[in-house]
Order: C-alpha cells, then sequence, then structure tokens
C-alpha cells in the first residue's frame, strides 16, 4: 500500500500543488510570460496520462507516476532508451507523445493569469 501511495499518488500530488501555487502567484510571473507558460505547460504535461508499458502490456498512468516508475527500474545509463515515441529501458517505457502533444497546447494556450486581462477597445480608454 505505501508503494502505491508513493508510486502512484504523491508524484501526481506535487504538480497539482505546483500549479495551484503558480496560479496562486501569478502577478509575480508578469515580468517573464514565457517562462511562466513553459513552467505552467511541463506541469500540466506531467499529469497527462500515458501508457506505462512493461513486458506485454501496458497500464493508463499519469505521465509523472510513469516516469517514477521507469526511474526507479533504471539502473545505468546504458539501459536508457530515449526517442520521440517512448522514453524507458528495456523493461519498461513509458509514452512520451501525450506528454508533448499537451506541453505544447498548453503552451501556446493564451493564459489570462501570465497576463494582465485587457477589457474592451483601446478606444474606450481614451
Amino acid at each position: 500500500m505505501v508503494m502505491i501511495i508513493a508510486i502512484a499518488l504523491l508524484p501526481a500530488l506535487l504538480p497539482v500543488a505546483l500549479l495551484v501555487l503558480m496560479w496562486r502567484r501569478a502577478p509575480r510571473w508578469r515580468g517573464h510570460p514565457w517562462l511562466y507558460r513553459v513552467m505552467f505547460s511541463l506541469l500540466a504535461a506531467l499529469l497527462a496520462p500515458t501508457l506505462l508499458m512493461a513486458g506485454h502490456g501496458g497500464l493508463p498512468c499519469p505521465t509523472i507516476g510513469g516516469l517514477v516508475l521507469v526511474l526507479m527500474d533504471f539502473e545505468w545509463i546504458g539501459q536508457l532508451q530515449v526517442n520521440l515515441i517512448a522514453f524507458g529501458t528495456e523493461d519498461t517505457a513509458i509514452l512520451s507523445a501525450p506528454f508533448l502533444f499537451v506541453f505544447a497546447i498548453a503552451l501556446f494556450i493564451p493564459l489570462r493569469t501570465a497576463r494582465p486581462a485587457v477589457f474592451g477597445f483601446d478606444d474606450d480608454a481614451a
């Protein structure tokens, strides 16, 4: 039970907590909107559902949970296999495509918290 909590629950709660913290402290990021977007997109992509492939099947899990499992199976640098489709070792791997897809979409969605909201047209302010 402790292993399930440590591998599946805690890694997923960390990005959620950091996303909430970034959202609450968004006015501090106004000088660096692209850094805010990259960090927000990275945290959102870590929560994207992906497949953990081990043996002959795959289990759905959040990307961060699969990453933790792959890193626990990782023993030395020679085992590392990285490509556009998957990341992992011979025994376990996670699909990286959902992570990259969510990262790209979240990066280019205009976030209201990263920039001040503008209501109306510029002519109305004059």
